[in-house]
């Protein structure tokens, strides 16, 4: 048997060295497996600190410690964690790192919790990832750093876990309200489109009442193109007889100059009786003559008589056909007043119409600019804003802070809960209303107009309307002005022509007494000599005679000037009256013109309010459509995805106690057999001297 031999003096190896070299490994070993000899019994003596920086964050003006949430998950969570964790400070940690007291420290950062809620702000692109900083104490035991770290990496994924579970429950609980409000949205979309419907009726009955109108416009204007021309026919006649009064007047007026002449040379003649005497032969030729004259005088007066009695006769007629037709002027005036009322209230509905549209879209462009402009807010979004922008009333505010209380009351932040669905409803709030705003503008592609256009003609159309409405009632006020001026002076003008009347017929009177005076003369001019008290007589009767004949002259002057007067007057009123005719013929053109525009605007008012009710009826149709694709989740549903979408990939953490005793066993007994085998190399030489040198 060969010996071995020491390395370093080639002397032979004793048994007590090969005793050493065998108890050396074995020694090392032991005391190695001993050191992590039932190590899980010792957990539970293991401690680590926590220090809590975080300074929390500000959500909808609440403080958000998650800092604290976290620490108090780690030290308070129901498993069996094996760690004694302790709330310390910086430099209580510092110091049981360094003494042992501490296997390891979690320290929390300042900005944990605004680094956490960063991902739930507006800017996707700002989200920041936190960290926890984790530090082993180098004079503790392999085995306790070990497991703080992995209690420690434990207890952030639980965190991350439960903060995606809360954020997708959030998620899913938006869901479920945007279907109920897309569904209301619907239903309100459903009003609007009856209403519309509604006003496409009744523009349709404004057309047919504008068609009706205009077709009976022409009617209108064919009988005031016969009233202009018999108003004209008036006025022709009235300027006739004016300029016949007037000449009346005048031969009147030297008439009466001639009956003064008559009367004073019947005056010279009883005068001159006296004188009669010496030409007594020549007096019955003379008063023949005079007898011819006067029986021509007679004739004459009778003739004049009889044509005054004419004339004053067709004067009465006419002024009573003015009189009787004074009525009906009246009705006509308050006709076209009514009229004008009529056409008045007309254009103020289609203008209230027009006006009511062009808010209506406006209210439409500012609740989606509102709407767009609160939900790109940078703010926290809550009930109250929409409110206080006009996009809510009271009652529904009410109403929704109700259900969002209701569905957010399970999310650990409610606010943001709140902040995420308001975002998507004022959304899609702002896209409904602008939707419905641009459509008041869409075109005919027939026509070429849209509803807002239509809406304008129509209002153009009914001023005009009222415009000539307006003009054809002033004419016919002024005309029925002229009648009423007209029949005021009636009552004069036919005493005027009794007055001429009976002057004619009292100079009818005189000269017939004046002729019958003139034929006694005659009669006594034969037995001249034997009547001369006779003669005498007669002209006596006719110096009366004359005189009368000359008050009836005078009394005939005056009722020819009144009559002038009044025919003067008959003549300024006919003219106002035409001049009345021929504005309300303009006003009636324009009237005419309004009524066919206003048929044309109802009739285009009538394919954009059709345009309206078939888009909302869409738009209806599309609200109802989107509100049934968007998903609904119940509680059950929200939290099975919740935790399947946190923990995409399943199974369970491996337990501390992972660390097992046969691995540990194993490595130290590897490493005890190559600390042996370095012994062994450097005491006992590898080959003995004596195998070197043999041959």
């Amino acid at each position: 048997m060969t010996m071995f031999e020491r390395a370093d003096t080639g002397s032979k190896v004793t048994w007590w060295t090969l005793v050493g070299l065998i108890l050396v490994p074995v020694l090392v070993a032991a005391g190695l497996v001993l050191a992590t000899w039932k190590a899980g019994d010792r957990l539970d003596q293991v401690s680590a600190a926590i220090v809590n920086l975080d300074e929390g964050t500000e959500i909808d003006g609440q403080q958000v410690p998650l800092g604290r949430q976290l620490a108090a998950g780690i030290v308070d969570a129901d498993t069996d964690q094996n760690v004694n964790w302790v709330l310390s400070d910086e430099e209580d940690a510092r110091e049981g790192l360094a003494d042992g007291r501490y296997a390891a420290s979690v320290t929390i950062p300042e900005e944990f919790s605004e680094e956490v809620v960063s991902s739930t702000g507006d800017d996707p692109m700002a989200a920041e990832q936190t960290t926890l900083d984790v530090v082993s104490s180098r004079v503790s035991p392999l085995t306790d750093t070990a497991i703080v770290q992995a209690i420690a990496s434990a207890a952030t994924s639980q965190f991350n876990a439960q903060w995606s579970q809360q954020y997708l429950d959030g998620v899913f609980v938006g869901f479920n309200d945007m279907g109920d409000q897309m569904r209301e949205m619907g239903d309100a979309a459903n009003e609007l489109s009856d209403g519309a419907r509604e006003l496409d009726s009744g523009v349709g009955e404004l057309a047919d009442g504008a068609g009706q109108l205009s077709d009976n416009s022409g009617e209108l204007v064919d009988g005031a193109s016969g009233l202009s021309d018999g108003v004209g026919g008036i006025a022709d006649g009235a300027t006739g007889l004016a300029a016949g009064a007037g000449a009346l007047a005048d031969g009147v007026t030297q008439l009466d100059d001639g009956a003064q002449g008559l009367a004073d040379g019947a005056g010279d003649l009883s005068d001159g009786l006296g004188q009669l005497s010496d030409g007594a032969s020549e007096l019955p030729d003379q008063t023949q003559q005079l007898a011819d004259g006067a029986d021509d005088l007679n004739h004459g007066a009778g003739q004049l008589s009889d044509g005054i009695d004419e004339y004053t006769t067709g004067i009465d007629e006419i002024i009573s056909g003015f009189t009787d037709d004074g009525g009906g002027v009246d009705d006509l005036a308050d006709g076209m007043d009514e009229l004008s009322d009529g056409s008045t209230q007309v254009a103020d509905g289609a203008q209230g119409v027009s006006d009511g549209l062009g808010d209506y879209q406006q209210g439409l462009e500012d609740g989606a600019d509102g709407a767009g402009q609160i939900a790109q807010s940078q703010q926290p979004l809550t009930v109250g804003a929409l409110q206080d922008a006009g996009l809510i009333d009271a009652d529904e505010a009410a109403q929704l802070q109700g259900q969002l209380d209701q569905m957010c009351a399970a999310s650990d932040d409610p606010a943001s809960c709140e902040d995420l669905f308001l975002r998507g409803f004022a959304s899609g709030l702002a896209g409904g209303l602008g939707g419905a705003a641009s459509g008041l503008d869409v075109q005919d592609p027939q026509t070429g107009m849209s509803l807002m256009d239509g809406a304008q003609g129509v209002a153009d159309g009914a001023g005009e309307l009222s415009d000539g409405v307006d003009q054809a009632a002033d004419g016919v006020r002024q005309l029925a002005d002229g009648m009423g001026e007209l029949e005021d002076n009636a009552p004069a003008l036919l005493d005027a022509s009794e007055q001429l009347r009976d002057g004619g017929s009292e100079l009818a009177d005189g000269t017939g007494e004046f002729a019958d005076g003139v034929g006694q003369l005659a009669d006594g001019m034969v037995p001249l000599v034997d009547g001369i008290e006779a003669s005498s007589d007669g002209a006596g009767q006719l110096a009366d005679g004359a005189g009368e004949f000359a008050d009836g002259v005078g009394q005939l002057s005056d009722g020819a000037g009144e009559l002038s007067d009044g025919a003067g007057q008959l003549a300024s009123g006919a003219g106002q009256l035409g001049t009345g005719m021929d504005q309300f013929t303009v006003g009636l053109g324009e009237y005419t013109d309004g009524v066919v525009q206003l048929a044309d605007g109802t009739a285009q008012l009538r394919d954009g309010t059709q345009q309206l009710a078939d888009g909302t009826g869409e738009f209806a149709d599309g609200i109802e459509e989107g509100a049934d694709e968007v998903p609904s989740y119940s509680e059950q549903e929200r939290d099975h995805l919740g935790e399947t979408i946190s923990q995409a990939i399943g199974g369970g953490q491996a337990g501390i106690s992972g660390l097992t005793q046969g691995s540990t066993v194993a490595l130290l007994l590897i490493m005890a057999m190559w600390i042996g085998a370095l012994v062994t190399y450097t005491i006992v030489r590898a080959v003995p001297a004596q195998a070197l040198t043999a041959r």
